[in-house]
């Protein structure tokens, strides 16, 4: 693998790629930018399933936090900049942040050192399975939507998966043996919307973020909808079923308020009808969406 090419000041000073505010974060941790630290980690969540899969995840600063050309495509569209997971639990942790923002830096500025310290990493997982006989699963979109098509192709042997909210990206999946990509909805806007409906009528796999804790306080909660917060592991959940994710790192207060909102990433009791609308198909196991 390639030898880390030092991020420099000077490269700070002239690089269009990530924003003032980066450039000063990469200038205060400029030993720490230019660490060799891991790029692949696991999350709670992946852990659930490790009984069958070792779970590996890439998580960068989303959107335009970190790059000056955005790393999610569909973030205003969809209006996931705000309730980004980014924030939420671990990650919003200062050292996990520091880490997702070196790694973003590094990506940006360092692409061939990045892509080639990533397949190893990838390589070092497959011979770990190897020797345990668990088979590797990777995400690289654990707070990005990047089309990672190279990678993807480069490691035909290795199985990734993704959520995304680019049908591009769908598209992309479903001709690649070793890519599965479920779609995340959102009831934003009238193009994500339209999305979502697409999303449903071709048959894909569909994630949607409720505005709950499905507990007591709240008024909404998933109801009889498949949940998708037990495990990560999408790939074993069939095609065409609308599964539910509750809402992560917010309070009571906050939810109250996003329960009031009709164009919202998540379905609310305020669009809960129109979202109703959207899924509904006949070709739909409707036990999925009993008790909604």
């Amino acid at each position: 693998m390639k030898t880390l090419p030092a991020v420099t000041l000077e490269l700070l000073a002239t690089t269009t790629l990530i924003n003032a505010q980066s450039k000063i974060w990469a200038r205060d941790n400029l030993d720490y930018l230019n660490s060799g630290n891991r790029l692949l980690g696991t999350s709670t969540k992946l852990e659930k399933g490790a009984d069958k899969f070792s779970s590996y995840v890439l998580y960068l600063q989303p959107a335009d936090k970190i790059a000056t050309h955005t790393l999610c495509p569909m973030a205003e569209t969809a209006g996931c900049k705000a309730p980004c997971l980014i924030t939420s639990g671990r990650l919003g942790m200062k050292g996990a942040q520091a880490a997702a923002t070196r790694r973003t830096i590094l990506m940006l500025l360092q692409p061939v050192y990045f892509t080639a310290k990533l397949l190893s990493e990838i390589d070092a997982a497959e011979r770990k399975a190897l020797k345990t006989g668990i088979p590797a699963l990777f995400r690289l979109n654990g707070t990005s939507d990047i089309r990672w098509t190279k990678i993807i192709d480069a490691r035909p042997d290795s199985m990734f998966y993704d959520y995304t909210k680019n049908v591009s990206i769908l598209r992309h999946a479903s001709k690649r043996a070793n890519y599965d990509a479920t779609y995340s909805g959102s009831m934003f806007s009238d193009r994500s919307r339209a999305d979502l409906r697409l999303a449903v009528l071709r048959g894909d796999r569909v994630a949607m973020a409720f505005n709950t804790k499905n507990i007591e306080s709240d008024t909404l909660t998933t109801g009889g909808h498949y949940s998708f917060d037990t495990t990560d592991l999408r790939h074993m959940d069939p095609k065409g079923i609308v599964g539910s994710l509750t809402s992560k790192g917010s309070n009571k207060a906050q939810r109250a308020r996003e329960d009031l909102q009709s164009a919202s990433f998540f379905v609310t009791s305020a669009n809960l009808s129109d979202f109703r609308d959207l899924i509904a198909n006949d070709s739909y196991d409707v036990a999925h969406t009993r008790g909604i």
